[in-house]
């Protein structure tokens, strides 16, 4: 949406007006009821970001899990889809029971932005949801224990991605890992988000690791990003490959034997099919949802007048899971540093060990249960706070088991010592 509360707000009343007139529901209907089919329950859904690739994998795969099992059919109207962040071949990954309705009209797919609950439109039932309504409420599903339906790969993807794979050299059989992280190229004009990214040169040493232990790595992610130089063959910069496609990224998030990934687009591609990930350079967001065995690298949250690191609790108390721009970090007085070298290769070799020989990491037991139980403290403010419920923001999935902190986290010298 729009950058500044006052701005949302206006186009949230303006939407809701919109949604009142008759045209708007007549226009609606128009676009529906070609891709209706007589006996089937159809959902229709308003996908209002589909040019972000994070939006167009996550909304439809939790929409598979909350409401696959009581609809025959389920309409995802969008946008045409345009700019650096739109992948044509993701919705082709839901799953059969979904039919993808791009429309170049100026209004539906902004009612994607409305919380209005499933509307029986006799015809058809009309699911209005913001994403944050949905995020939510597949954090609960899950939470409770729920059904986890995942997307599907088509065989026309597949045969790309096979092909390529052969074009590429890499022997059949061959593990691979997918590697992103996000950085200031994508999407510029959007500065409040360089907390969210980090430097791949970083990532180096994590990277010879996994050719060293027999991995190949291909790099998701963007042409403008800083390129990777001097790796063997095995590391494939994807995006600069001559043979590349958008239906790679989806391919491979696929059929990765594990991700090491950050909080950004990509990342939830590979948790729409169900595929291990580790995330590095992690903040500390309300509805990221993990998969239950992924594996959480935090980034490094310090006092900008000390210099000294913010405990968890401190973290919590300032409600910083709860910021999403960098001048918001700034004007608490908190600095945010991505994780080192060292750190990242240490993570690499934790997760080469789990996928070759099943060894989880060791975590100490009651240093997780106190990372948990200061998650639902704080979880517990924001369910009893109006504004945040109102907003679909009175859940925190680090209260819950999604995900699991790199044991070099609950190792931080006062990260949990200190209330």
């Amino acid at each position: 949406m729009t950058s500044s509360p006052e701005d949302d707000k206006a186009l949230l009343e303006n939407l809701r007006a919109e949604f009142g007139k008759k045209e708007t529901m007549e226009r609606l209907f128009h676009t529906v009821i070609p891709h209706l089919e007589e006996g089937k329950r159809t959902l229709v859904y308003i996908l209002a970001q589909v040019d972000r690739i994070g939006h167009a994998a996550m909304e439809p795969f939790f929409l598979k899990t909350l409401f696959g099992p009581h609809y025959d059919r389920i309409v995802l109207i969008t946008g045409q889809g345009e700019g650096p962040g739109y992948n044509p071949f993701i919705l082709q990954c839901p799953g059969p029971e979904f039919v993808h309705v791009p429309t170049s009209d100026a209004i539906l797919p902004l009612l994607g932005f409305l919380d209005g609950g499933v509307h029986d439109l006799k015809l058809f039932h009309l699911c209005l949801a913001s994403p944050q309504r949905v995020i939510r409420d597949f954090g609960r599903h899950a939470t409770t224990g729920g059904e986890i339906r995942y997307f599907e790969l088509p065989d026309t993807i597949r045969e790309t991605g096979e092909a390529f794979l052969d074009e590429a050299g890499m022997p059949e059989g061959t593990p691979f890992v997918v590697l992103h992280a996000r950085d200031m190229s994508y999407l510029p004009e959007k500065a409040h988000h360089a907390f969210r990214c980090a430097d791949i040169r970083t990532y180096e040493g994590a990277v010879r690791r996994f050719v060293e232990a027999g991995y190949w790595v291909f790099r998701l992610g963007d042409r403008g990003g800083v390129p990777l130089e001097g790796y063997p063959e095995q590391v494939v910069d994807l995006p600069r490959h001559p043979g590349y496609s958008q239906a790679l990224d989806v391919f491979l998030s696929a059929r990765c034997a594990f991700a090491f990934n950050q909080a950004s687009g990509p990342e939830a591609l590979v948790r729409a099919f169900g595929r291990p990930a580790a995330t590095a350079n992690l903040v500390y967001e309300l509805l990221r949802l993990p998969m239950k065995d992924d594996l959480l690298l935090f980034k490094h949250y310090l006092s900008a007048s000390t210099g000294e690191p913010l405990s968890y609790s401190e973290i919590l108390e300032l409600g910083l899971p709860a910021i999403g721009k960098g001048e918001d970090f700034e004007a608490k007085g908190v600095v945010i540093r991505e994780n080192s070298s060292e750190e990242l290769s240490e993570l690499a070799e934790i997760m080469i060990r789990r996928d070759l020989s099943g060894e989880a990491p060791e975590l100490a037991a009651d240093r997780l249960v106190l990372f948990r139980t200061l998650g639902r403290n704080y979880e517990q403010k924001l369910i009893a706070d109006p504004a945040m419920q109102t907003d679909n923001l009175d859940f925190y999935a680090y209260a819950h088991e999604f995900g699991r902190p790199a044991p070099s986290v609950l190792q931080r010298k006062g990260f949990l010592d200190r209330s």
